[in-house]
């Protein structure tokens, strides 16, 4: 066989050749690559960052230039607008509580959720935001919304008398301004419900024109009621012995825990009271629904109404107390369609959104402004919580060390408490005066007796509404004793070892010496009390036991210790003729919203028409509480001006200063115009925003001169009583105030820039104190300027970032600090997370706050504006080797 040779190796595959012309031809990636659209999208690529961020860019702004178009378009103001304002217990609220925004948000979105998220406004902010209403002429009416179905879960948060007449007394000089403008035919406001749950409901819906309500609504108007009960029979059937001291006869305190019935003083100062508030309840009833009856004669109508209520709505529209029966939609059809009387030119706007808006325009065109601190003092005095002591002593420190401030509003509504409470809040007051030089004004809510009036009576000066409670200068004290027999009910025995006293132990009873010195430290406590309130208030020790004693007044029964019997008689109302009304007010004439027949009072006898929309004596004030227009007396007529008055404006304050006169406070309730250029210029400047300069009632007049009593148009003279400065200075709420206590604010600055600069007029003091601020002298003598006053809210509710970092500054470790100021929020968030999630209209909620919620509100603190012209009076008027100004009255002295 032949021999095999040797294999060869595989050989790798040999590219193929290239055919002719192929090497010739690129590639297709490289003639993509290669190409002019290739070579710019290589150039994109190599820059793509930022030009995606150039893009984004543009997406952003394209987005946020629409939406502020269509923020520009929700918050425009056209006119004829109408305000809608949806009004529920916890809707309008003393001061915002700390993180109810939260609260209030995740607790709305629940099963049968309202039509808007809750907006939650304070006082002062409804009296502010019906302020800016009055001069803001593209606003034509209001249409209030009392009905209880749809509303947000908030708190709920009952206004009381004095609260109500704060806002009513706004209400109604919005009213006399509007109707000097356009005429009853050109300002027309509606209050509707589906049924009043309240008299104090129904009290604020009377101030409308016009008041309607459902067909199966009523209207609970039966006077105000007091029950007491007593459990001094059930406490001695149980063997529990009170023993009780109290300063002195009218001290009521104790009489339900120790007696069968008041005694005889208290059951005649409770009657007392009662019949104040009812009388002043039915007076602006009666003013606001029955004006043709005049003053006295309205009162006695709806006292006279008040035995056969309650009423249907039915026998409502009868009595005149509603004009007729509908539904919400028919109120809003009246309005909008052409059909039914309606203009189909009329917009409608949210009352809140309103607010806000009007807000942010005067922060853009008011400049001039002034902060004035408000610090809450509200429920007992005593109790813990964000209102209570401890929260009220550390507001005060915080607003006399703020440099910004110059002056403070105590705002009280308290029925009073513990003693050694009150004595420490009396202190921080004290300091906030003496330590920080600082002007400060006491504000009363609805109540604020005993503790209450104690911490005020060093105060610069004090205001009240008609309708507060006030006065109980007394202190009481219980001791109760378990005895025997109450241990032997549930078979107890007791075994008791002493080392000394046992005058604390509730199981024995005090010996007649414990009981001796019992009663002296009382007597202490009362002695203390009643010499603070003469020191004060200057009122002769003489005379205080004649309105203390435990003594409860009401504001305006507190008012006339120093004013003139003619003056509170105006006041009142009493004195105004009945009305002579031809025929039936433009307003209500005719037929109702509904198609009804128009309201007929029963009681008038038959051929007499009645009224259905109140209509005022053009000679006579909206408010029946504020001071009357009376001619002066003719010793008087000539007298030049010497006072510090304020007009209060809607956004602004005009301030006239006397420049040649002592300076004292006059009425800054009474509307009085002003000539002043400044302030010309301020409603110019602010006529994109509609809140420009208008006069309005503010608090009447404080009786705190030496032997006058200053009035609307006259000063009445009277001889100076033993009773000093009164009770109280004057009848206003927590608006009136705080502009009161900016008068005096800068009233102090101007003396001590003076008193430093001898030689100097006010005019300089003011050029030099409000160099921004443009001001003009009238012939009378007085300086007329215009500012801004604003809230700024003590203590300062922090963020979440201040609080850690002030946690941190106390040297509390990080993770101490995180827990301490994340704790309360996390639990709260736990509370309300569930509805939440379970809630099944949360998206729509959150829709309609993004399509119409405008910014967060801060509760009622200030913009921060004003530091300068602040800190500059305050270093005038502040502590200045160891003297400060302070307001007396005749006018500011160093002391």
């Amino acid at each position: 066989m032949a021999e095999a040779g040797p294999s060869k190796p595989p050989q790798p595959p040999q590219p193929e050749a290239p055919k002719p012309g192929a090497e010739d031809k690129p590639s297709f990636a490289r003639r993509v690559a290669g190409s002019r659209t290739g070579r710019a999208a290589a150039t994109a690529w190599r820059w793509k960052a930022p030009v995606l961020g150039a893009l984004a860019v543009g997406y952003v702004g394209l987005v946020y230039r629409a939406e502020r178009a269509k923020a520009r378009k929700r918050d425009a103001i056209p006119d004829k607008t109408y305000l809608y304002w949806k009004l529920y217990d916890g809707g309008i609220v003393e001061a915002k509580s700390a993180g109810s925004s939260l609260n209030y948000l995740l607790s709305s979105s629940q099963s049968g959720a309202p039509e808007e998220p809750p907006r939650v406004m304070t006082i002062f902010d409804v009296v502010r935001t019906l302020k800016f209403i009055e001069n803001d002429d593209r606003v034509r009416g209001i249409i209030a919304d009392f009905s209880h179905t749809s509303i947000p879960s908030v708190p709920s948060y009952n206004l009381g008398l004095a609260q109500l007449e704060e806002i009513q007394d706004a209400m109604l000089e919005l009213r006399r301004v509007k109707h000097e403008k356009f005429g009853p035919e050109g300002w027309r406001t509606a209050a509707w419900t589906d049924t009043f749950t309240s008299q104090g409901q129904y009290l604020l819906a009377s101030t409308f024109d016009e008041v309607y309500c459902q067909p199966t609504g009523e209207v609970p108007l039966v006077g105000l009621g007091s029950t007491t009960p007593f459990f001094g029979r059930l406490a001695r059937w149980l063997g529990i012995e009170v023993h009780a001291e109290a300063r002195n006869e009218y001290k009521s305190f104790i009489s339900p825990y120790t007696r069968e019935e008041f005694t005889e003083p208290q059951r005649e100062n409770h009657s007392e009271l009662i019949n104040d508030l009812n009388d002043n309840l039915l007076t602006y009833i009666g003013r606001n629904r029955f004006p043709e009856k005049g003053g006295q004669g309205s009162l006695d109508h709806v006292r006279a109404l008040t035995k056969v209520g309650p009423f249907t709505a039915r026998t409502a529209v009868e009595s005149g107390l509603v004009n007729g029966t509908c539904y919400r939609q028919d109120v809003l059809d009246s309005v909008m369609e052409e059909d039914v009387g309606g203009d189909p030119e009329v917009k409608l706007m949210g009352f809140y959104h309103y607010h806000k808006v009007l807000e942010r325009a005067v922060e853009k065109y008011m400049k001039d402004a002034v902060e004035v601190g408000v610090v809450y003092l509200l429920g007992g005095i005593g109790d813990a919580g964000e209102f209570g002591t401890a929260s009220v002593v550390r507001g005060l420190k915080e607003a006399g060390e703020d440099d910004t401030i110059g002056a403070v509003v105590l705002r009280i509504d308290s029925g009073g408490g513990a003693v050694v409470d009150s004595d420490t809040i009396w202190g921080a007051v004290r300091d906030l005066r003496e330590k920080y030089g600082k002007t400060i004004v006491a504000s009363f809510g609805n109540a604020s007796a005993s503790g209450g009036y104690w911490v005020s009576t060093h105060t610069d000066a004090i205001l009240a509404a008609p309708s507060t409670i006030t006065g109980s200068i007394g202190v009481a004290s219980l001791r109760p004793t378990f005895l025997q027999s109450f241990f032997d009910r549930f078979h107890v025995t007791l075994e008791s070892f002493f080392t000394g006293s046992r005058a604390q132990d509730p199981t024995h009873s005090l010996t007649p010496a414990e009981l001796e010195r019992h009663a002296r430290s009382v007597d202490d406590m009362y002695d203390d009390f009643k010499r603070r309130v003469c020191d004060g208030r200057e009122i002769s020790p003489d005379v205080i036991e004649g309105i203390a004693g435990g003594r409860v007044l009401s504001g305006l029964k507190a008012f006339e210790l120093n004013a003139p019997k003619e003056l509170i008689r105006q006041i009142k109302g009493l004195d105004v003729p009945p009305l002579d009304v031809p025929g039936v007010g433009a307003a209500g004439e005719g037929t109702t919203p509904s198609g009804g027949e128009a309201p007929v009072d029963a009681s008038k006898s038959e051929g007499e028409e009645s009224v259905a929309v109140a209509l005022l004596p053009e000679d006579q004030e909206t408010s029946p509480f504020a001071v009357p227009e009376l001619a002066p007396r003719p010793a008087e007529a000539e007298a030049p001006a010497s006072s510090l008055t304020s007009a209060a404006a809607t956004s602004t304050s005009s301030v006239e200063v006397p420049s040649s006169a002592p300076l004292d406070i006059t009425n800054p309730a009474t509307p009085t115009p002003s000539d002043d250029p400044a302030s010309a210029n301020a409603s110019t400047a602010l006529a994109t925003s509609s809140a420009g300069e208008q006069a309005a009632p503010s608090a009447t007049p404080p009786p705190r001169q030496v032997g006058s009593v200053n009035g609307a148009a006259g000063t009445y003279e009277y001889e100076p009583g033993p009773y000093g400065r009164g009770l109280i200075d004057g009848l206003g709420g927590l608006r009136d105030s705080a502009i009161y206590a900016c008068q005096l604010f800068i009233a102090n600055g101007i003396a001590g820039y003076k008193e430093q600069n001898p030689g100097a007029t006010d005019q300089d003091a003011m050029r030099e104190l409000l160099p921004d601020v443009k001001f003009v002298q009238a012939d009378n003598g007085e300086l007329a300027l215009a500012l801004d006053v604003t809230l700024k809210r003590f203590p300062v509710q922090k963020s979440f970032w201040q609080q850690l970092a002030d946690a941190s500054r106390r040297g509390d470790s990080l993770g101490d600090s995180v827990s301490s100021v994340l704790a309360p929020k996390l639990a709260a968030l736990r509370t309300v997370t569930a509805r939440w999630f379970l809630s099944a209209v949360a998206d729509s909620v959150v829709e309609e706050l993004n399509a119409s919620a405008g910014p967060a509100s801060g509760g009622v603190g200030g913009s921060g504006r004003g530091a300068g012209l602040a800190g500059r009076l305050a270093g005038a008027a502040g502590v200045r080797e160891g003297r400060r100004a302070e307001w007396n009255g005749g006018g500011a002295r160093w002391v």
